[in-house]
């Protein structure tokens, strides 16, 4: 029997409703995403004048970024049974937290233990939303346009950091007297306030309840259970610490051109171009990929995630290789092509990586794969952070770079093999 035309009529006001609901709450996840991590990197182009404005040494300045790293590692675990009961309330309340931490940074002017207090709000905040772009992606849409759902909510962050970083290069250039630069690093602060604060209208208009129990399989396996046995799982720790490094190196990559480039000779604005194309590249070889990816999955094929990660890492580490041995006489216009190429080797990676591992695990829950990727990834991001510092091996940071990257790159290449068991259960 045909369907009535009321019926017919209240099915497609539904569906057009829901679908103006997950684009809603993917902007707000974004926003919110993008205004928290702003204040990330916003420090890494100018790092002598903030230490200087906070009276501290740059090993000092560095426990900003450590909040971030520290924050997730801690609370990102004990966050995902709260994300998967109320995932529209953990995202509001991240809102709320990172708003009220960027207002105590800026109240703080230039006291550096009351700010320390303010980023560790925002770092509670990110320890909400990090890991949450594929499981988002999981609860609002379809396997056909998931991957790129998640590509937007993890490139959300890149683009607050490639913002973030831009701004400093750009607005402190040439400026060297104290007080201005002092005045300057204020209204940057309080810019990154008002930024965040506009997360909590947003998130609270956009973000909408969805009830996701019994919805799928690992919905009923208990929490403790899959965190813990995960790593009985084929291939895991060996994946785990291979995308956990990528990962961790993109996050710090800025950090350590930053260094190397001042090394060298190059200006803070030639630094902040440079920084300004390895993420921007990355951003959009990676919305590429995973509308490429998706298209597969419309036509009924299996997402292809390993010629994507082989190529584009291999692409990137070519790139960094080179760019190490040759990094002292590079022109401007070299260094920007090669971190075109960085950007794209180092970023793809990151939601490419996130939903194949989801797949290749399933039924483990997707919250748990990610907090075990990321919370690896911060680890590194901390340790990197006091390695790079120190002035043994500051000069050295692409050398310790490929170091680190080579035997999982070789393990790409040689060995990784991704699984599909979530995609052949859901078609």
């Amino acid at each position: 029997m045909s369907k009535s035309p009321a019926i017919q009529f209240q099915e497609n006001m539904q569906t057009q409703y829901s679908n103006k609901a997950k684009w809603g709450v993917l902007f707000a996840f974004c926003y919110l995403a993008f205004s928290n991590v702003l204040g990330f990197v916003s420090y890494s182009p100018i790092s002598s004048n903030a230490a200087l404005y906070y009276q501290i040494s740059l090993n000092d300045l560095f426990w900003i970024g450590n909040m971030y790293y520290i924050t997730f590692f801690v609370f990102g675990p004990l966050f995902i049974p709260l994300l998967e009961k109320r995932l529209d309330l953990c995202l509001k309340l991240a809102s709320i937290l990172t708003t009220l931490g960027t207002w105590i940074v800026w109240v703080a002017q230039s006291n550096y233990v009351v700010c320390l207090i303010g980023y560790f709000f925002v770092g509670i905040s990110e320890a909400f939303y990090l890991g949450v772009p594929v499981y988002l992606s999981e609860v609002w849409f379809t396997a056909y346009d998931r991957t790129l759902a998640t590509c937007f909510g993890s490139y959300a962050t890149l683009a607050g950091i490639m913002i973030s970083y831009t701004y400093s290069s750009f607005q402190f250039f040439g400026i060297e007297e104290e007080q201005v630069v002092h005045n300057k690093i204020n209204n940057l602060n309080l810019i990154i306030a008002i930024l965040n604060s506009l997360s909590i209208p947003i998130c609270f208009i956009f973000i909408k309840f969805k009830n996701q129990l019994g919805k799928t399989t690992e919905d009923n396996i208990n929490f403790l259970t899959q965190f813990f046995n995960i790593f009985k799982k084929e291939e895991f720790f060996l994946d785990l610490l291979a995308f956990s490094i990528f990962i961790g190196i993109s996050w710090v990559y800025i950090s350590v051109i930053s260094l190397q480039l001042y090394i060298f000779g190059f200006t803070q604005l030639e630094v902040g171009i440079t920084g300004i194309f390895f993420t921007g590249s990355g951003i959009l070889a990676g919305i590429w990929c995973s509308f490429k990816l998706d298209q597969e999955a419309k036509q009924g094929k299996q997402p292809n995630y390993d010629i994507f990660i082989k190529i584009t890492t291999l692409i990137g580490f070519f790139a960094l290789l080179f760019q190490a041995f040759t990094i002292q006489y590079l022109s401007l216009w070299a260094l920007i092509l090669l971190n075109i190429f960085n950007g794209i080797g180092l970023n793809v990676i990151y939601p490419v990586a996130i939903e194949a591992f989801v797949e290749k695990l399933y039924p483990i829950k997707s919250l748990i794969v990610a907090t075990w990727v990321f919370g690896f990834a911060n680890l590194l991001g901390f340790a990197l952070n006091y390695l790079l510092i120190l002035p043994v091996i500051m000069k050295y940071g692409l050398w310790l770079t490929l170091a680190i990257l080579t035997p999982f790159e070789l393990y790409f290449i040689l060995f990784y093999k991704s699984r599909y068991r979530r995609f052949e259960l859901s078609n």
